[in-house]
């Protein structure tokens, strides 16, 4: 179905106690440190302060580095969650161990020192090649974090391919959007850390929905009035082969994460023939339930994955 299969990264570094994150600009006002991106929670955001430079055709060039320590960890996937980045936003990452990186610059031009061991680097790759925030524009303000619980908001993503793939414990990540909307980089959550992938992909019937709370009421006078409600997304897909590794490495997962913790989930990754079907198949949620881990054949296990974005 795909040139990789799914990938699922079920543990979070940044959530680590030992875990933290430095931005390159933060702006004053509005209450967006960079802690925010610690938090599952829409509504809190972490946002780059706003550049100088004058929009071209109402776009800007916004720009922002983030630097994350961390215990040495391997790192396979950096994902940005809701987040305002345009189809043009670029991102690179990079892991050290030794001295972490250092940021420094202007607002306009940040920029980075590094003096530790480079332990792989990403390049520059598309952060988010696929439709944009996907809402039409509310009147005077640019759409971010007013649209995220509304079905607003894109995925920043950047896989690390196994060869490349080495234990750092610092990270560097640099990110440039030159036709964004906003003179800012904006972001509810920072995902890093290791993926799991089944030896078999995903079977052909998986769905992904878009769920609205709004409820309709029709008045006495015959008028269909809406009370408007939040929406999200869900997605429901079969691993109907898991060999035995596989469906030891899921069952760890289900126990470790259970209800409570999220996943990032990725059935498309990097799929360069269909951006947007990448993007309607990756999800940041939590499981809707725990499913069943069921024993069709010999040597073969299936089971089904419910999930719900937070």
């Amino acid at each position: 179905m795909a040139a990789n299969n799914l990938r699922i990264i079920y543990q979070n570094i940044v959530d680590l106690s030992t875990s933290t994150i430095t931005a390159s600009s933060t702006a004053v006002a509005g209450n967006t440190p960079v802690s925010n991106m610690k938090l599952d929670s829409k509504s809190l955001v972490w946002r780059s302060s706003s550049v100088t430079t004058a929009a071209v055709n109402g776009l800007y060039t916004a720009k922002a580095n983030l630097v994350v320590t961390m215990a040495s960890t391997n790192i396979g996937g950096v994902i940005l969650p809701f987040c305002n980045l345009s189809s043009a936003a670029t991102i690179r990452v990079r892991g050290y161990t030794g001295t972490a990186p250092t940021l420094g610059g202007t607002v306009d031009s940040p920029t980075t020192a590094a003096t530790g061991t480079l332990r792989f680097d990403s390049g520059v790759v598309m952060a988010c090649p696929y439709q944009v925030l996907g809402l039409w524009n509310w009147g005077t303000l640019p759409l971010g974090v007013n649209s995220y619980s509304y079905g607003g908001g894109t995925y920043g993503r950047v896989w690390i391919p196994l060869a490349s793939q080495a234990a750092c414990t610092s990270l560097l990540i640099e990110i440039v959007d030159s036709q964004n909307q906003s003179p800012y980089i904006e972001a509810s959550r920072l995902v890093i850390g290791s993926y799991w992938y089944p030896k078999y992909n995903t079977s052909f019937g998986l769905s992904s929905t878009t769920k609205d709370l709004s409820a309709h009421t029709r008045t006495e006078s015959g008028d269909l009035v809406t009370n408007r409600g939040i929406s999200y997304r869900s997605m429901n897909f079969d691993l109907k082969y898991l060999v035995p590794s596989d469906r030891l490495e899921f069952t760890r997962i289900l126990r470790g994460n259970g209800l409570p913790r999220p996943l990032v989930i990725s059935l498309f990754p990097d799929n360069t023939e269909d951006w947007d079907k990448e993007q309607a198949h990756q999800i940041y949620g939590k499981l809707s339930q725990l499913p069943d881990l069921v024993h069709p054949m010999f040597e073969i296990y299936s089971t089904t994955v419910d999930i719900e974005e937070i």
